[in-house]
């Protein structure tokens, strides 16, 4: 077990022995050979997560007008016991991320078995032979304190040591294209010193060959629509001189579908950079806004589901308003605000902070305590109740639990002594919760309910008659349903089997 990554599904793999790299090390040198005499350019995308794996696969896929690849791909992933199966996996033409979207395993197979001008390694250098590196490195914001965001920083001792490591490996003219979302003045102040620190080590003359380092992010969506929502998107750039402006241009109009979805060049990375984290910003105040509204809404006997479509009929001024729910999840709306919040006061040394900002994410982070009142409303007490959570990820129909509401709903529910059993048809291992098991059977979590949770709209959940519930549970439990997943008419079933129905921002329940 010591030398060993375990994949979601139990599988084993091996970590490679120094005999093995080796082995590797001639072959990345041979394909490498082989591929630029195809007249390929050679990319390498840095880190093989929800974001990095997906995108080299579009990169690999991408063609010119004869139908001739642009690119060859080498994808990187450490050698660690947390995410080397990635590596032999994604080689075997399988992706590593679930998804609803039918693209996602045709993309990789295409790609690496059909094409086979997409790869994956752990051996690090690969980034000695490439023309571009795109940085898909995970980075996070650290929130010591629960409902106290304003407390939050970024940790980028990862981030800084994977920068430092394409520093001591690539080419003076390679192009560093950072895709991670990262606080604000990140390229300026962070990577660009880093490079050039690594390549003055190395005899680089960084006044003669100053570091090419452009950003441009990512609106990755991992649903339905996972693949096109990276290749046909827009997508806002900036580099920190006009060669990575140039490159970076270039790269992404040959990558990325830019005939339908135009670039947007900004005047710095500065602007990039506090563009990706002020758009999800806006998006999580939209939705602390609904949670507000909800609560009022269930006081005074109202769907505030059917008020917000009511409102998002006036096409191209309201149709953006969001919905509440069990509360926000996923990589980017739960710590772009503290990103950006700790990038002003650390990086630039600002006085003040982003007041609004913080509190939305206090608003979101605690909304999962909502869910909570409202059962507490039907019982005297959580203790013993056994709580069936329908839903771990925190989006429908993928498998990302990254920073899922669901966590923080389970966790307050154990600390009330209730029984919270969950299932997801997605989610083959929550390392975020390690302890908890993920059941794919519904009989294994529903039987003997007190309470049925909807808490993420799963195809599979809304699929669900009120009968065959009812009739698995062998109780008559309350039904609490997140984020209007399911209909009056749906409810009205439930009802006359005898359960009571509750809901976020659902008042005109009786």
């Amino acid at each position: 077990m010591l030398n060993v990554s375990i994949a979601p599904d139990g599988k084993k793999y091996p970590l490679p022995t120094e005999q093995e790299n080796e082995k590797e090390r001639e072959i990345l040198k041979q394909i490498t050979a082989e591929q630029r005499k195809l007249g390929r350019k050679i990319v390498a995308v840095q880190g093989l997560g929800f974001v990095g794996c997906v995108m080299a696969t579009v990169v690999a896929d991408a063609t010119d007008k004869d139908g001739n690849p642009y690119y060859f791909v080498h994808g990187h992933q450490r050698a660690s016991k947390r995410s080397y199966w990635k590596v032999p996996v994604i080689n075997s033409g399988v992706p590593p991320v679930a998804s609803s979207d039918p693209e996602v395993p045709q993309i990789f197979h295409r790609t690496v078995v059909e094409k086979k001008n997409f790869r994956a390694t752990s051996e690090e250098s690969v980034y000695g032979l490439v023309d571009v590196v795109v940085v898909d490195i995970q980075l996070d914001a650290t929130k010591p304190s629960f409902g106290e965001a304003e407390k939050g920083y970024c940790d980028l001792l990862a981030f800084r040591e994977g920068i430092r490591t394409l520093g001591q490996h690539i080419r003076p003219d390679c192009l560093v294209l950072v895709e991670t979302t990262v606080p604000p003045g990140t390229c300026e102040k962070v990577v660009k010193p880093i490079l050039e620190e690594e390549f003055t080590k190395r005899g680089i003359d960084v006044a003669a060959n100053p570091p090419l380092v452009a950003h441009s992010y990512e609106r990755v969506m991992p649903g339905a629509k996972y693949v096109a929502s990276i290749r046909d998107f827009w997508r806002v750039f900036s580099g920190v001189n006009e060669k990575s402006i140039e490159l970076c241009r270039e790269f992404l109009s040959n990558c990325l579908n830019v005939e339908e979805y135009p670039l947007t060049q900004l005047d710095s990375t500065n602007a990039s950079e506090l563009a990706k984290t002020m758009e999800n910003t806006y998006r999580a105040v939209n939705i602390a806004l609904t949670l507000e509204w909800a609560r009022f809404a269930e006081q005074i006997g109202v769907d505030i589901f059917k008020v917000r479509e009511a409102i998002r009929k006036r096409k191209g001024t309201h149709d953006n308003l969001l919905r509440p729910s069990l509360g926000v999840g996923g990589y980017c709306l739960t710590k772009d605000p503290v990103l950006a919040n700790w990038a002003m006061q650390t990086l630039f040394g600002l006085e003040g902070s982003l007041e609004m900002a913080i509190r939305s994410v206090n608003i979101n982070d605690t909304m999962p305590l909502h869910t909570i009142e409202i059962i507490k409303r039907e019982f005297e007490s959580l203790s013993n109740l056994k709580v069936a959570v329908l839903g771990v990820s925190y989006l429908e129909n993928v498998g990302d639990t990254r920073h899922s509401p669901s966590k923080t709903l389970v966790e307050f529910l154990r600390k009330e002594f209730a029984t919270a059993l969950t299932h997801d048809p997605y989610v083959e291992a929550w390392p975020e919760l390690d302890e908890s098991k993920v059941e794919s059977d519904l009989n294994a979590v529903l039987p003997g309910a007190d309470v049925v949770i909807f808490a993420v709209g799963h195809d599979q959940y809304k699929g669900l008659k009120p009968a065959e519930v009812v009739a698995m549970c062998g109780t008559k439990p309350l039904i609490v349903d997140c984020s209007n997943f399911l209909s009056d008419a749906t409810i009205a079933e439930y009802k006359k089997l005898g359960c009571k129905v509750r809901g976020v921002g659902k008042g005109h329940i009786v």
